[in-house]
């Protein structure tokens, strides 16, 4: 009996030593390939995260990005170790960890940590968490280790039949050599219900190698130069708010050159603010010289031969547009399109018709009666 004691106790040492060892292994895949951003440990309950080399000095120039999603009535519970030290600097302005509340760079800062002094605990408001880690080429430090945990949401409500609260989603991913990003998606999809605040966001990515050029179309904003009612940011390479390029809320918005071949498109609009809306044109380019399947658009831009003479602007200035007369041009009948053709038809179709009812109309009425004379002759005559 109290060998099979001795031998249940082994068999639970041992299922815990193989648990303890799989939760080691869930490494994210990120990290792996990256190298250089610390471990990264997850498992249902939560998990852990380091600067790299943690507990060693982390090295110069490295930035690692870690974005911590919980379950539907969760929050995420951030707890340093006492053991921790970033270089210090006013405002943090160098070696820092960064904490916004939300899944994107641009979302509500928490704050920046930096220095000798753990920062302790750090709640989110919500299921997730951006983190940011950043190292510049001075002044290396000791680093940190994050425990994070998912917490109970004390703020969350049932609906009425036990629903739970809707998770917002509204994103739209579109690449290629030009296309159209227009707020109207957001309906046409269902991203957001009627009367909720609209926060989405559209990311653009170019060919390899290339830059972006953005153009609105339209743009109106409901309450103009009011930002934090509704405005369209514009980011360039990613969503950090670092790469902030160009925010509009006013009543112009001008166009956007974007360095990266990916651009990110933010629009948000309270639950007052619907009415607003905008459409904007993106082309990826590359810088001259221009090779023989890219047209030059004499400001600085090769744009794809694909987009020259489409009926749409894709140059800063319509170079691309300018000459197409001539080449359209063969011939009367490949001038006219589906619609000119149907509508001459039907032109066709009513003026013979009505040919047709006025000789009937003719037809019907009575003729006049013609009354034949016959000569009179004389006897002499």
């Amino acid at each position: 009996m109290h060998g099979a004691w001795v031998l249940l106790i082994l068999l639970e040492e041992g299922f815990a030593l193989a648990q303890k060892t799989r939760e080691l292994q869930n490494v994210d895949d990120t990290s792996k390939n990256n190298g250089q951003c610390g471990t990264w440990i997850r498992n249902s309950n939560g998990g852990l995260f380091t600067s790299p080399n943690y507990p060693n000095t982390y090295p110069p120039n490295r930035e690692c990005v870690y974005i911590l999603e919980a379950r539907p009535r969760l929050r995420i519970q951030l707890a340093f170790d006492k053991t921790y030290y970033i270089e210090p600097s006013f405002e943090c302005r160098f070696d820092h960890i960064e904490v916004r509340d939300g899944p994107f760079g641009f979302s509500p800062l928490i704050n920046r940590f930096c220095g000798p002094k753990s920062p302790g605990v750090v709640t989110s408001t919500g299921r997730f968490m951006w983190i940011k880690f950043t190292s510049d080429e001075e002044l290396e430090g000791l680093g940190f280790r994050i425990k994070y945990a998912f917490i109970a949401d004390p703020d969350f409500h049932l609906h009425v039949g036990g629903l739970l609260n809707p998770i917002p989603d509204c994103q739209f991913e579109i690449s290629g050599s030009d296309g159209i990003i227009r707020s109207s998606q957001v309906e046409e999809a269902q991203k957001i219900k009627t009367g909720d605040a609209l926060d989405c966001i559209w990311t653009v990515r170019g060919p390899p190698k290339s830059k972006i050029y953005l153009r609105f179309m339209e743009y109106q904003m409901e309450h103009s130069n009011e930002c934090k009612k509704n405005f369209v940011a514009v980011y360039d390479g990613s969503s950090a708010i670092e790469n902030l390029k160009a925010k509009f809320c006013s009543t112009v918005a001008s166009d956007v050159m974007l360095e990266n071949g990916v651009g990110v498109v933010r629009m948000w609009a309270d639950e007052n603010s619907r009415l607003s809306r905008f459409r904007m044109l993106f082309t990826s380019f590359v810088d001259p010289p221009c090779s023989s399947n890219t047209f030059f658009c004499h400001s600085n831009m090769c744009i794809n031969n694909s987009l020259v003479c489409n009926g749409i602007q894709n140059c800063v200035y319509p170079w691309d547009e300018n000459h197409c007369k001539e080449k359209r041009g063969k011939g009367l009948f490949h001038q006219i399109t589906k619609t000119h053709g149907t509508v001459i038809g039907v032109s066709t179709g009513v003026v013979l018709v009505l040919f047709i009812i006025s000789i009937l109309v003719q037809m019907k009425q009575p003729r006049k009666k013609v009354v034949a004379r016959r000569p009179v002759f004389n006897k002499s005559g």
